[in-house]
């Protein structure tokens, strides 16, 4: 009698335990990392810091951006954002549907030409290559959930 009693649970205690692993994807550390991507604008040149990870969709909808809290290796917070994600290998607007990967990033910071006007260009790059050390800590995203 036990016996039968367990084998009807067993499918319930599965499917909960399921739903409860699927549930715990919303807060999993993945591995990310910050970037320097050069550009320009009106002012000059640019220096983007680039926050990036590569995400699977274990969700039952297209995901189009996660928000993140970004750590150093020892697990201190730095900071957090919202990142935008995309299937498209050209970073076209494009959901990263169920089951499927994609990139997801977002600009934590510029440091762009007025900077080098208003300081000139060898503080502007001091001012770059600290910000790049500081952000060069990063390494982990604990992903809280997601947009869709």
């Amino acid at each position: 009698m036990i016996k039968s009693k367990f084998k009807k649970l067993t499918p319930i205690i599965l499917m909960i335990s399921l739903a409860m692993i699927n549930s715990g994807a919303y807060s999993k550390n993945m591995p990310c990392s910050v970037k320097l991507e050069f550009d320009s604008n009106s002012k000059g040149s640019v220096a983007n810091y680039v926050l990036s990870l590569q995400l699977k969709n274990t969700t039952g909808r297209a995901v189009s951006g996660a928000s993140v809290i970004y750590m150093d290796e020892t697990d201190k917070q730095l900071g957090n954002t919202l990142l935008f994600c995309s299937a498209n290998a050209q970073g076209l607007a494009e959901a990263v549907k169920p089951g499927s990967y994609g990139h997801c990033e977002a600009v934590l910071q510029k440091v762009d030409g007025a900077f080098m006007r208003a300081f000139g260009s060898e503080k502007w790059t001091q001012i770059v290559n600290t910000q790049l050390t500081s952000l060069n800590a990063v390494s982990i995203c604990n992903v809280l959930g997601f947009a869709y």
